[in-house]
């Protein structure tokens, strides 16, 4: 068993980034989504012990210069996962993930298209931002499914979902 912590759209709001991290513990992996992408830097209490797993938002530099992959491919426990920033990165790509992680709308989602399973987290930009409250995943992966719960700042879960390992 492994526990995810999965985010995005940080923003700079470190307050926010770490008041995640003072509801969930015992996590083994972090996924950073982007806008950005050094939030997670200067957080080694956070990060360490852990796997920090990031790709960079579409201003950063790296991104537009292609110094830094837009799309990683992750295999945790048999579970193969593709993070972007930008959904529109990962419908271009050939990478076959069995959950597509990705950011940029602010807007918490959980698809399931084809036989592929797209999650945004939603964002931590602000208590509220584009009209959605702040909001983060924790994502417990077995070997046979993975538990998924969409948190807002105070830690409710306001959604679940559960995906079985074909």
């Amino acid at each position: 068993m492994k526990k995810l912590i999965i985010l995005s759209d940080t923003h700079k709001n470190q307050k926010m980034l770490r008041k995640v991290f003072q509801i969930e513990k015992e996590y083994s992996h972090i996924f950073h989504l982007g806008d950005n992408y050094e939030d997670m830097n200067n957080n080694s209490d956070i990060t360490d012990n852990v796997e920090l797993i990031r790709v960079p938002g579409l201003y950063h530099p790296g991104y537009k210069d292609r110094s830094i992959p837009a799309i990683l491919e992750i295999e945790i426990d048999n579970w193969k996962f593709a993070l972007a920033h930008k959904l529109e990165d990962l419908l271009k790509t050939t990478i076959s993930a069995d959950i597509y992680l990705y950011g940029h709308t602010h807007h918490f989602n959980f698809n399931h298209i084809d036989d592929k399973y797209f999650i945004n987290p939603g964002h931590l930009t602000a208590r509220r931002d584009r009209d959605r409250k702040a909001s983060y995943v924790v994502m417990v992966i077995n070997k046979d499914n993975a538990e998924i719960q969409f948190k807002y700042l105070d830690g409710e879960v306001f959604n679940k979902k559960q995906i079985n390992k074909l």
